[in-house]
């Protein structure tokens, strides 16, 4: 339930975000507004699951192995993108691809990055 929230409050940070700091062009650059959105949700998604599942207590859970600050950096790092993506599309497209990265890291971790380390 933790992750869920985190997810829903990430998503709308980085949402507000980007219409605080860039503007939204869906009528003028509709690729660019789409692959923006996409890329926010996406890291939305990757970092919501560093949140403690029920039980766990309110630490983050961060795993044990070197793949989690590799999942973390793509993860922020494509958010960093998005929002100072300014309209270009290909800077959009690239910060899609690194959070898509972070995100599909995440949910097929190997054992070593898994909570029961």
């Amino acid at each position: 339930m933790r992750q869920r929230w985190a997810f829903v409050v990430l998503s709308v940070a980085l949402v507000l975000l980007a219409t605080w700091t860039q503007g939204w062009a869906f009528a003028s650059a509709p690729l660019w507004s789409a692959l923006v959105l996409a890329a926010l949700v996406t890291a939305a998604g990757a970092l919501a699951t560093f949140a403690p599942h029920p039980g766990e207590g309110r630490l983050l859970h961060l795993g044990c192995g070197p793949c989690v600050p590799v999942d973390a950096l793509a993860a922020v790092g494509g958010a960093w993108l998005a929002l100072t993506s300014a309209h270009d599309g290909g800077t959009a497209s690239l910060a899609l691809a690194l959070t898509g990265f972070a995100l599909a890291r995440r949910a097929t971790a190997p054992q070593s990055c898994d909570r029961g380390c």
